[in-house]
Formats: structure tokens, sequence, C-alpha cells
């Protein structure tokens, strides 16, 4: 984790200091959205800002740049980070249920113990990222870039991680119980056993090592076959 974040009131967007952002979006999320302000801001420069333990629950912040920043503990639910860069950033602890990230940039970030069910990730790309016991319940990780990232202790329940590419990852007991897994990259991934994919949806057409493929297609054939 970096040390020397940013404090907010070093930024302003459109001339308007952040700060005011932030506390009319408080108030809008306090109010039901009576009163306040919804914070709705795009491609602007946050990088390495600390915004650790920050509300910003249904906040648009598409198109941002938060590279190398601090969101640890941080509330996202059901914003729209789409297009977003969190490269190397900390989200630790966050909350992020609901939330769009699509085609959003989170190589190399923290996501350790992050609440990411239901939140859709697709595209994204998320090269060796830091998932140990995130919570990716129900998630949406279609066609996103998980190369050498640690999932150790990590719930893929439900998740849809269709065409993912997951190779070189660490799946130290990992949950992949309903996970659909269809054309998944799973190559050269490691402390992955037949056992803890048994419980997924289907691994038709998914790419794995030649010895779990064929300890696979010996217990559990079903998987390999073609999903109606």
């Amino acid at each position: 984790m970096r040390k020397n974040y940013k404090p907010m009131v070093d930024f302003f967007w459109k001339g308007v200091p952040l700060v005011k952002f932030l506390e009319d979006h408080k108030i809008w999320v306090e109010t039901k959205g009576i009163e306040g302000k919804k914070a709705i801001i795009t491609q602007a420069d946050l990088k390495e800002i600390n915004l650790e333990y920050a509300d910003l629950r249904a906040a648009v912040l598409s198109e941002v740049d938060l590279q190398n920043s601090n969101l640890l503990s941080a509330t996202l639910r059901g914003a729209n980070l789409k297009k977003t860069n969190l490269t190397g950033s900390c989200l630790k602890w966050a909350i992020l249920r609901f939330a769009d990230l699509k085609e959003s940039n989170l190589k190399e970030a923290d996501l350790e113990n992050a609440d990411l069910r239901d939140a859709d990730l697709q595209g994204a790309n998320a090269q060796r990222t830091n998932c140990i016991e995130t919570n990716f319940w129900c998630a949406n990780l279609e066609d996103a870039d998980f190369q050498e990232a640690n999932f150790e202790l990590a719930n893929l329940g439900e998740a849809n991680l269709t065409r993912t590419n997951l190779s070189g990852a660490n799946f130290w007991m990992t949950n992949f119980k309903g996970a659909n897994l269809l054309g998944a990259n799973l190559i050269n991934a490691f402390n992955l056993e037949a056992e803890q994919l048994a419980g997924a949806k289907t691994l038709y057409q998914a790419q794995l090592d030649e010895p779990l493929q064929e300890e696979i297609k010996t217990k559990y054939p079903y998987l390999l076959d073609k999903s109606d």
C-alpha cells in the first residue's frame, strides 16, 4: 500500500473542490435524493488521492484516473466505475456490490476482502490483482483478464467466468460452486484441484492443463459437456 496519498483538498474538478462534490453527495445519500446532489465526475485526474472510508454509493466515476489511490473501506455500492483506471489502487474491504466496473483497469490493485457481489467486471483488466478472500458471488467477469491474480480463499460462487483469462492464477481454497467457466483459460493455474471445480456449472471449452483435464474427464465428465 502506498504511504503518501494526496488529501482530497488538493483536488478540483471543473474548478470546483472535490470535497464539495463529496459533501453534496453525502447529503444526497442520507436524504435519499431529496437534498444534496449526486456526484457525477467523469474523465477526472484523481491519481493517488486518499478516499479512505469515502461514501460514494451510486456515484458516477466513469473514466476517472484513480491510479495508485487509497479506497480502503470505501463504499462504492452501485457506483458507475466504467472504464475507470484503478491500477495499483488499494480497495481492501471496499464495498463494490452492484458496481459497474466494465472495461475498468484493476491491474495490480488490492481487492483483499472487498465485496464485489453482483458487480459487473466484464472486459476488465485485472492482471495480478490481489483477491484474497474477495467475494465475487454472482459477479460478471466475462471476458475479463485476471491473469496471475491471487484468488486465495476467494468466493467465485455463481460467478460468470465465461472466457475469463485466469491463467497462472492462485486458487488455494477458492469456491467455484455454481460458477460458469465456459471457455475460461485456466492454463498454469496453481493450487487448483478437480474437486474444487466439481460444483461448477460447466467447464465446456475451458482451457485446462492436461493432467487436470484428464482427472476431470474421469471424475466429472459432465462438466466438459456442452451446456444446454
